[in-house]
């Protein structure tokens, strides 16, 4: 039938798979638990950075070492461990001290024009130059044009002259 030998290899190797599999799986799963720990530590800093400090002037929870900004951030860890989203989170804060918590106005409003004037500055100071260039190529090549249809009337001019001049001097002498 067979050779048992074959069979007991290949029972070895299959067995050699599943703790290869299962050690690879251990692995995987090891590594990838410091990335989540990791990525935690990456959402406190990043909210942070959206809430300015209440008690510091201009600066963020984030970058302040005051009491209530440690405090702050402990309480944005709390919140993502306890599977908050970072729009819950900061609707917590803003509820709790208004909206200059935020780093950055909503754009809702009248704050809407804080949002939409530097892009249209953009736009307006970009039609102002390209409008700007436009008529100063158009300048130059009028006076160009100027200058090329000025010199037939020079040379004219210039001929008129030297002979006025030398009527001047045959009638002088």
């Amino acid at each position: 039938m067979g050779n048992p030998g074959v069979k007991t290899d290949l029972k070895m190797l299959k067995k050699r798979v599943v703790y290869i599999t299962a050690l690879a799986s251990f692995i995987l799963g090891v590594l990838t638990l410091k990335p989540l720990a990791d990525s935690i530590d990456d959402k406190v800093r990043e909210i942070s950075y959206l809430l300015m400090c209440p008690v510091c002037q201009g600066q963020t929870v984030a970058e302040s070492n005051s009491e209530l900004a440690t405090q702050m951030r402990t309480i944005v860890r709390k919140k993502l461990e306890e599977g908050k989203s970072k729009e819950e989170i900061i609707a917590y804060f803003v509820a709790r001290y208004g909206e200059t918590i935020l780093g950055a106005p909503p754009a809702r409003g009248a704050n809407w024009l804080l949002w939409a004037l530097p892009a249209l500055a953009l736009v307006f100071g970009g039609a102002g130059v390209a409008l700007f260039l436009r008529k100063s190529k158009s300048e130059k090549s009028k006076e160009e044009n100027r200058k090329i249809s000025h010199e037939p009337q020079v040379q004219a001019e210039s001929k008129y002259l030297e002979k006025l001049n030398q009527e001047l001097k045959k009638f002088e002498s």
